[in-house]
């Protein structure tokens, strides 16, 4: 019987089944299981995303609800200044009139807005140009000085609202008023306009203490709402999300876990728990930390924690499951596939005898047909399945199934090759358009250098390498009269082509608006406003703009969300020009920027930079940071901008090492000779 082709047959058959068996539950209850936990910790991360996209979406609706009440205060005490600035022209028409008439007048005015007592909480005052109070309804705090208060940037609050009302018109600000019997600040709001017939600034000013009330009213309530969302969540039987703050608090419990667990020692590091998962946040990693504690119930469990951070509110969200509830599913379907594996075997050995005779003599043709495919030519138009096709209409089972798919497998490999000839030689295409893209880029920075040899003033060097084939940053130098020059570097939001073209349009409008405009703040507030207003990607750039004068040296720029650059001057340290005049360029229109200035004299040198030199990662994730920073520039003063540009590259490429660039780096030195007679 073990001659019989039938028998042997049927032991092949169930030495092939077992053959495949053992390793397909093997490798299942190996990898399968890894695959199976790995997509629950994919599901877990998605729980976690979803908690993300709740806070932010209530974050934003916070946001909004605040803008809009700060612009209605706004254009109220806009409004309000507007018909007072109006009963002012009527009060003091005509112009032509004695002294004593016009003294009487003032005196009148000063009375009337005055008396115009607190409306809704707006009061009116009249400050004249020493910055002392001239009109308000508390007659006590008339005649005193409004410098005695700052602005909510620290500026001395009479001399911010003179210098802006009487240069712009207009002025607007925040401020702490400290005046009255308690003496301590409330925050107010005030508009102010200048009123030049007379030379003294009206204003309305009004208590937005409220404004902040409300928020931290909403922000609770946001934060009511999470945690019934919270509540609802089920992370595999008994997982569950925790939201606590920088400093540990827990905000949002959970009651699967111990309310300690934050503060718990990490049994490895021992650390806090929380402090662990603040750093595992900070890496913007999708990674996650393992530690086994007991649960509510006493037992030792090893958990897996998720955690992301969201910065604005300085919140941290965190996903906890345990790993015996991520494994179960998986080691139920090996189970499963167990029993499995085991009925067919039976069921394949039944219909081992009946199936071997039809399957005997066409396989030796079956079997020749697919050895001679890995050498056939699968790019050639004839077809190679000529000895197999009476097969399937001669044989209606198994084996003329198995002719039709060999017959199909042999017309699939020739459509997928064809096809992936045909998405190679596209992807070469996309390459090479790639690359003349960077190319056209960086074409359109300047590149020659030094650029006006021409002007022994000052020498400039500058260098811009992108993460990818095309990237987002941006350098460039011009002048803008005999006198002044200006230069710029910035870092547009994301990488990639849409980067390249968000800056090849801030580029474009940094230079018309330079054309017309030389204060740096009034160009960043012209780009802003052009590219806040169509930008339906939301995309945005941190830009420095500077203005310096050849002949005094004076530096005046605007800083929009940018690095704050490096001073370099003989016999002190390298520091920072730590200064802001506004937020992002292109995130919102109608955003104030003010204008900077700084003296530089001969042989002050300034480092411009943007976040890929302090940002750039080695392959521990470890960022170069600004004090490295500081200390590859400490004892450069008075070296070249282009030797100091190659000094910063090389210990930032040292710092990197193999590591994948992980963003544009671009930088920009500027040493300062000072205007040379004759």
């Amino acid at each position: 019987m073990l001659h019989s082709l039938k028998t042997r047959i049927c032991i092949l058959i169930a030495l092939v089944l077992t053959l495949v068996a053992v390793p397909v539950l093997y490798f299942t209850h190996k990898d399968g299981v890894q695959a199976m936990s790995e997509a629950e910790q994919r599901s877990v991360q998605n729980v976690l995303d979803l908690a993300e996209l709740n806070i932010r979406s209530g974050y934003r609706s916070l946001l909004y609800s605040r803008v809009d009440a700060v612009k209605a205060h706004r254009q109220a005490l806009e409004s309000m200044v507007t018909v007072a600035r109006s009963s002012f022209d009527l009060i003091f028409s005509p112009k032509d009139i004695s002294p004593d008439d016009l003294k009487k007048k003032q005196d009148l005015a000063l009375d009337w807005i005055s008396g115009l007592a607190s409306l809704d909480g707006t009061e009116f005052l009249v400050l004249n140009k020493e910055g002392v109070l001239i009109a308000h309804p508390d007659a006590d705090i008339r005649n005193s000085n409004l410098n005695q208060m700052e602005d909510i940037k620290g500026f001395p609050l009479a001399d911010a609202v003179n210098d802006e009302a009487r240069r712009l018109g207009t002025a607007s600000t925040t401020f702490f008023w400290t005046f009255g019997n308690d003496g301590k600040g409330r925050k107010k709001f005030g508009w102010f306009v200048h009123y030049p017939d007379m030379d003294w600034v009206l204003g309305a000013v009004a208590d937005i203490e409220a404004l902040e009330h409300e928020g931290e009213r909403k922000k609770k309530e946001m934060l009511d709402n999470l945690k019934s969302n919270f509540e609802t969540i089920r992370i595999a039987r008994s997982g569950s999300l925790i939201l606590f703050d920088r400093s540990g608090e827990i905000l949002i419990p959970s009651k699967n876990e111990d309310p300690d667990l934050l503060t718990i020692l990490h049994p490895e590091t021992m650390r806090p728990v929380f402090k662990e998962l603040q750093n595992l946040a900070a890496s913007g990693s999708r990674e996650s930390i393992r530690m086994v504690l007991p649960d509510l119930k006493g037992e030792m469990r090893e958990r897996v924690i998720f955690c992301t951070y969201f910065r604005t509110l300085g919140w941290y969200v965190a996903a906890i499951a345990y790993s015996d509830e991520i494994r179960a599913p998986a080691q139920a379907l090996v189970q499963r596939l167990s029993f499995i594996i085991a009925g067919l075997f039976l069921v394949s050995m039944a219909l081992g005898f009946w199936i071997s005779n039809r399957m005997t003599r066409p396989l030796d043709t079956l079997a020749a047909f697919a050895k001679a495919l890995p050498d056939s030519d699968f790019t050639s138009d004839q077809a190679l399945c000529g000895a197999i096709e009476h097969l399937p209409g001669r044989h209606q089972d198994e084996v003329g199934r198995l002719a039709k798919a060999l017959i199909f497998m042999e017309a699939s490999l020739r459509d997928n090759i064809r096809c992936l000839m045909e998405t190679t030689a596209a992807n070469e295409r996309m390459e090479g358009e790639l690359s003349v893209a960077r190319e056209i880029q960086l074409g359109l920075l300047p590149k020659t250098f030094p650029p006006f040899p021409n002007h022994s003033e000052f020498d400039l060097f500058a260098s811009l390498e992108p993460a990818r084939e095309v990237g987002g940053d941006l350098y460039d130098f011009f002048f803008m009269d005999e006198k002044h020059f200006c230069f710029a570097v910035g870092d547009v939001s994301g990488k990639g082509v849409p980067a390249s073209l968000f800056m090849a349009i801030s580029r474009t409008l940094l230079r018309s608006a330079a054309a017309r405009e030389k204060d740096p703040a009034r160009i960043m507030t012209t780009m802003n406003n052009d590219l806040a207003s169509s930008n339906p990607n939301s995309m945005f750039v941190t830009l420095f703009i500077g203005v310096l004068d050849l002949d005094t040296g004076l530096l005046v720029y605007a800083n929009g969300g940018h690095n704050p650059p490096v001073k370099i001057s003989s016999g002190k340290p390298p520091e920072f020009m730590t200064g802001r005049s506004g937020p992002l360029v292109g995130a919102m229109e109608d955003m104030p920027y003010h204008t900077l200035e700084i003296q530089l004299e001969p042989d002050d040198t300034l480092f411009v930079y943007t976040d890929g030199v302090t940002e750039a990662m080695d392959t521990e994730q470890v960022l170069y940071s600004d004090p490295r920073l500081i200390r590859t520039l400490t004892g450069l003063q008075g070296q070249s901008p282009k030797y100091i540009l190659e000094i910063v590259e090389n210990d930032v490429a040292a710092h990197v090492g193999t590591a994948e660039p992980s963003d544009d780096i671009t930088m920009l030195c500027l040493r300062y000779s000072g205007r040379h007679p004759g």
